[in-house]
């Protein structure tokens, strides 16, 4: 049945999804989600602001429908036009891969910004390792494998002083 042999109380009791497959029906070719939309608020006689809060629900209903298909770009056809086999390997050519490589793009940034931080980090480990063997160095240095005389006169002595303060 055709929407110009539908009264107007009609069209406006009817499902948009209906709507919708009659018009791609009767244009026999794919069509934008908006201009579609455009259409099926036409006929049925919707507000603008009626429209826009049928949006997302009419997107949805033709998404889980099986008679629709999405070509991609937001373009959409009635899937009998197409076999099974076909309708896929459209929806894969279809698909831009210049939004792909995008992405790829954005992805390789993310990696770039790592690789500095691990270029710094690796930076600051190495001075921080060159800067513990200067100290090791210099406490060789000045330490060294000599250990230093110890007069055993002076410590008798001292010791005595400190015995004669504690007696009395």
């Amino acid at each position: 049945m055709s929407l110009k042999d539908y009264t107007e109380e009609q069209l406006k009791e009817i499902a948009m999804i209906d709507v919708a497959f009659e018009l791609l029906t009767e244009q026999n070719s794919p069509e934008d989600y908006s201009s579609l939309l455009s259409q099926v608020a036409e006929i049925q006689g919707l507000s603008q602001k009626r429209k826009e809060e049928r949006i997302a629900h009419l997107y949805t209903q033709m998404s889980l429908d099986g008679r629709f298909v999405n070509l991609g770009d937001n373009r959409w056809a009635l899937r009998s036009w197409y076999p099974f086999e076909q309708t896929e390997e459209e929806l894969s050519q279809m698909m831009p891969n210049r939004r792909k490589a995008e992405k790829e793009e954005g992805f390789d940034d993310e990696l770039e910004e790592v690789d500095e931080f691990e270029d710094i980090e690796d930076e600051l480990d190495e001075l921080a390792n060159e800067e513990d063997t200067d100290l090791d160095e210099v406490d060789e240095e000045d330490f060294g494998d000599e250990t230093p005389e110890i007069d055993e006169e002076s410590e008798t002595d001292e010791d005595e002083e400190t015995d004669e303060e504690e007696s009395k």
